[in-house]
Parts: C-alpha cells; structure tokens; sequence
C-alpha cells in the first residue's frame, strides 16, 4: 500500500494518551509542522495545545499548535474540520470507554469488565474510530486513519466492514519499549515482539505469552522482561506508549524518513508486530522463518485472552466466558456478530453501562479476567 501523505497531523483527544503523544512530537522535531488537537470542547483542546507549545519552546523546535472542537458528538463536527484541514494523519486518541474502569472502578460495570475482558467493549471503541473512517472518506479522502482506542481488535473489525484504518499506536510498541529499556537495546531493530492488547497483563496459561526474538533469534528470557514492564504502573507505561508512537508519525508523514520499530494492527492485522515504515509505506518486518500467515495465526489464537475472537469468517465472536457474563447481567447479546452491527451493539452496551454504573461491584465477582 503506498502513502504520500502531506498536510498537518490532527489529534482527536485531549486525555493522557493524547497528552503524552503531543509533548513527544512537540520535543521532537520532523517534518511534522502543524499539530491539530481537536477536544470535546475549545477550553480543553486549548489546554493542551497550550501544554504542548509550552514542551515545543523548552526544546526549542517550531512545531505548532492548534486548538480545534468538535462536541460532545465528534462525527458530524469532524467533517468540516477535516474538508478544512486536511490533515495527513487523524490520530484517534479519544475512547468512549477508557481502560483504567476495569483496573480501578468500583462500581457494576467495572466487575464486569474484570470478569469479561475488555473485548466485551469493541463495539463501544469501534463506534468513534468508525465514524473517524467515514468523516475522512467524505471530507477528506487523503487523509490517513491511526486509532490509539483498542487497534488490536478494532482495527481488524473497522477493515472487516469496509473502513481501512492505517494502524494502531501502543500497546506492543509500549512493550517492546520496556524490554528494550530493559536490555538496554537502542537499536529497535534487532529485536521482534508479536504481542496483543491482551498482554499487558500475565496470561495464566504461560502457552498464550507473547513471543519475542533478538537478532532473528527466539529470545527466552521474554516472560521474565515482561513481567517487569507489567510491573510499571499503567499510567507510566501509557506514556511510553505516547511516545514510542512520534517516531512512526514521523515516517507516515515524511517519506525521507524510516522506521523500524512495532505497531498494532497495521493494515488491519490482529495484534501486534514488529514493522517498518520506508517512504512512508508500512510494512510487516518478520523474523527469519516465520510468515505471514503464521504471524496472524498467532494473534488469532490469543484473541480470547480478551474475551473476543474475529473469525476467518469475518464473524466476530464473544468467548463462551465472556458470553456468560453479559448473560448474567441480563444483556441479550447475539454470541455473533458482523463488523456492520456494531453500531447496534454500542448502542445496547452504552445502555447496559449506564444501568451497571448505578450499581456497586459484587464483592464475589472481583475475579480478574487475564
């Protein structure tokens, strides 16, 4: 797939990840001139376009900064933004569902997600991120998508149903950049990571760890490095994750430079992999010996952890686990779905969200999904 993408980068999102994305392209500087940071309302995305300019004069570079709103509701809002802008990147950072509910809430809806896994909420991420692909194909069809929210199963979803979104950002990159902290490796090229969403946190059955390699070799200390990135707080390891992500946006935006590095989802794959970016083309950098096929194969078989599979069918699936769950909660969800009822989906998990945020957790039901 080839890209020449020209124009500003737009930000959709003034939270944590947004945050730390826009400090990381204000510090360091490419061809990325214009940042565009679009919030719920003008008082906040100024805010943080305000941040931002403040980290680009301590480091001196000449990236600018531009508060944009949308609403409350992004989808109608965005597609004049976008005709006007024109972006080459929308970089979707804002989650109608953020993931710190599930590890800190107290109430129904937080025990749930322990219970269920966090895929029980891709229709809910999927929403904005498939209004996001519908605003850039009408207002403006150069522009390239790059979802922060869930990628791992999103993106694979949105592509299912027509809507190319470019990439993800986090997640396996946020890893990766703990274990190269770790072996104190500066060159991200000589190390390979295939790791899900999921894999932030321990698998209990060590068979669905994620696989790591060191110059092109199985690297066999990966669970021991893992559990020390785990170890790092979540909201520390999210700015790693911010920051690991200007490089990439760097080699989108810019053909003279490269990348090599990891992302989720490129190209709609599920999970996340070791990849390259030369002018401004994205592509899969595999270890020796192992394909394509096999590389997606292994994310397809730890789609579970989350609590949602994608079949080669194109069905999306809730786990039996997870299924139960929803079921005890009274949520009359079908066990399949196709990408396209996701609206409808969203739509009746907002509304079983709503209910279970009124209600405390069970002490009984504080069992983590892994």
């Amino acid at each position: 797939m080839t890209a020449s993408p020209t124009g500003p980068v737009a930000v959709l999102g003034t939270g944590a990840f947004a945050q730390g994305l826009v400090r990381g392209l204000a510090q360091r500087p490419g061809r990325v001139s214009t940042v565009h940071i679009i919030g719920r309302t003008p008082e906040r995305a100024e805010a943080v376009a305000a941040l931002a300019a403040g980290h680009a004069a301590l480091a001196g570079t000449r990236v600018a900064f531009a508060a944009q709103s949308a609403g409350p509701s992004p989808g109608g809002r965005l597609r004049p933004l976008l005709r006007s802008l024109r972006p080459a990147l929308l970089v979707v950072c804002a989650s109608p569902q953020p993931p710190s509910e599930a590890r800190t809430g107290a109430s129904g809806w937080a025990a749930l997600l322990r219970r269920a896994g966090f895929g029980v909420t891709l229709p809910i991420q999927a929403e904005l991120v498939r209004d996001c692909g519908l605003a850039c194909a009408d207002a403006s069809p150069a522009t390239q998508v790059v979802n922060a929210c869930f990628p791992d199963l999103v993106n694979p979803a949105l592509h299912g149903e027509g809507l190319p979104v470019l990439c993800g950002l986090g997640n396996v990159a946020t890893l990766a950049t703990g274990i190269r902290a770790r072996l104190d490796l500066h060159d991200e090229s000589r190390l390979a990571l295939l790791a899900h969403h999921a894999h932030l946190s321990t698998p209990e059955d060590p068979r669905d760890e994620a696989a790591g390699w060191l110059d092109g070799t199985p690297l066999a200390e990966l669970p021991t490095l893992l559990e020390g990135v785990r170890a790092t707080p979540r909201d520390f390891l999210n700015e790693l994750g911010a920051h690991s992500a200007v490089p990439a946006l760097h080699a989108l935006t810019d053909p003279t430079v490269s990348y090599t590095g990891h992302l989720p989802a490129p190209h709609g794959l599920p999970g996340g992999y070791p990849v390259s970016i030369h002018e401004s083309v994205l592509s899969l950098r595999l270890p020796p010996g192992l394909s394509h096929s096999e590389a997606v194969a292994f994310h397809r078989r730890r789609e579970h952890l989350d609590g949602v599979r994608l079949g080669d069918d194109g069905l999306l699936r809730f786990t039996p686990a997870t299924l139960s769950v929803l079921r005890e909660h009274g949520a009359d969800l079908p066990a399949s779905f196709r990408p396209a009822d996701l609206p409808d989906l969203c739509r009746r998990l907002l509304e079983l969200r709503d209910r279970l945020r009124r209600t405390d957790a069970s002490p009984s039901r504080q069992k983590e999904h892994p």
